[in-house]
């Protein structure tokens, strides 16, 4: 090793060592560890210096790393990242990403994004005879065939036959009616006899969301049926219990374990009116010398999966707005600080308030999975997690821009050393909270009375001896 090479090496240690030293305590820590350097430079010139100390010299700048950890971890260095922005952008990043994994990475938001489950509900119709209280309700089986054959009002109609607990039996048009594709395999086709399609819940809770169960057997009634395919996650239809479809014959006749009544879905034609579909169905079923005592009744089928994202992003637009109109009025705030400021500001926010409207969706997707046919479900995922949100929304904005109000508009962190002047009961001299950033940038006077706005006094650069920690 000559002696040109072993300062040189070490100037690179202390430089790396560097990098780990807060920035503000930088240039002084580099300084004092260059004097050094120095000062073996200059045994090292004189050739005073043996292999040995060679040796040393390497261990000794090897030591500026200890010595940089210490002051990356000191109460002093804590204390500023504690109050840094930096801080904030970390901690709503680790919420995030612990969001992402317990949702299965939002996948109840990517859901209202991604293609609806079912297409285009709001022209499905739901046709039905009722009677009495505990009376069965549906249409005649013989009905449905004819209806879809000669109806001009309908695009399609199928029918369903609901089995106990979570099994439904349903004609072979019933999925493309709805439009709804198999994530795996395919649906019905006419002349399907045992064979069965799975719910994506089933699939992945029975079968382990094995992609070989197509062609396994599943037992229902004491019958085996073979499974087909598998449904997308979103999609259910009649009721949320269903786990397992099979197959449903209505033509040319209803087979012999077909009910009195079964439930029939229709998709109206472009232009077509629930209205005028009523006297339409009476009328094709008296011509074909059906009797029927009245008209049926078509009312919309509520048996599908709705995309709430219009309520969520109407009731997320309206927190908002009340939000910035109640913060704004109360001056809690000031943009007087130029860009940096005021995009701190909306970042912030923004990540603040995306925590609760994230765990909003995220929430009320699982609990409508897991809760399937409770009585409280609806109650849950409706009024009471709307509410939870507006109540997390509001606090979100409140403390986004109270942390705003005490934070340094040039470094942007948090103010240290409160000092409370004034009276409650003076007039003249209203309470306030005078803040000082101890970065030396300057200090900020808080009113606490409606008597006044916030103050701002910058301090020069002849106030920075008074402050150990330099820009």
């Amino acid at each position: 090793m000559t002696s040109e090479q072993a300062p040189f090496v070490c100037r690179c240690l202390i430089r790396a060592a560097s990098s780990i030293v807060p920035r503000r305590a930088r240039p002084e820590w580099r300084a004092k560890w260059e004097a050094n350097l120095r000062n073996w430079r200059i045994l090292l010139d004189r050739g005073e210096l043996t292999a040995g100390d060679y040796a040393e010299l390497l261990r000794f700048s090897w030591g500026s790393f200890r010595e940089a950890f210490w002051l990356r971890i000191s109460p002093e260095h804590l204390r500023h990242v504690l109050r840094s922005p930096g801080l904030l952008v970390a901690v709503f990043t680790a919420i995030g990403a612990a969001l992402a994994v317990l949702s299965g990475g939002f996948a109840g938001t990517r859901a209202l994004f991604g293609p609806p489950p079912v297409a285009d509900p709001d022209s499905l119709v739901r046709i039905r005879y009722t009677g009495s209280m505990n009376q069965p309700t549906g249409v005649p089986p013989r009905l449905v065939p004819l209806w879809r054959q000669k109806s001009k009002l309908l695009a399609d109609l199928a029918g369903y036959v609901r089995e106990p607990y979570w099994h439904a039996r349903v004609t072979p048009n019933f999925f493309p009616l709805l439009g709804a594709r198999p994530a795996l395999g395919r649906t019905f086709q006419p002349g399907d006899g045992d064979v069965a399609v799975l719910s994506d819940q089933t699939w992945r809770t029975v079968y382990g969301a094995d992609p070989r169960v197509l062609g396994k057997s599943v037992a229902l009634d004491g019958r085996d049926f073979m499974i087909i395919g598998v449904l997308p996650a979103e999609f259910w239809a009649i009721t949320r219990a269903i786990q397992v479809w099979t197959p449903l014959s209505l033509e040319p006749g209803p087979g012999p374990d077909a009910p009195l009544l079964i439930g029939a879905i229709g998709r109206l034609k472009r232009g077509a009116s629930k209205d005028a579909l009523r006297p339409e169905l009476l009328g094709i079923a008296r011509a074909a010398g059906r009797y029927l005592p009245r008209a049926p009744e078509v009312g919309t089928f509520p048996g599908v999966p709705e995309r709430p994202l219009f309520t969520y992003a109407t009731v997320a637009l309206f927190a908002l707005l009340v939000g910035m109109v109640m913060l704004f009025r109360g001056h809690l705030l000031s943009l007087r600080h130029g860009w940096r400021y005021g995009a701190f500001l909306a970042l912030k926010t923004l990540m603040a308030v995306a925590i609760p409207l994230l765990a909003w969706v995220e929430t009320a997707a699982g609990l409508r999975a897991w809760l399937q046919e409770s009585a409280f479900r609806d109650l849950l995922t409706g009024p009471v997690l709307t509410l939870a949100f507006i109540v997390g929304f509001a606090l979100a904005m409140l403390w986004s821009f109270a942390d705003q109000r005490r934070r340094c508009p040039v470094c942007l962190c948090l103010m240290a050393m409160p000092v409370t002047m004034g009276s409650w009961a003076s007039v003249f001299d209203p309470v306030t909270t005078e803040l000082l950033c101890d970065a030396g940038h300057g200090s900020l006077c808080l009113q606490e009375t409606e008597s006044g706005s916030d103050r701002w006094t910058g301090m020069d650069k002849s106030w920075s001896d008074l402050f150990d920690r330099k820009e």
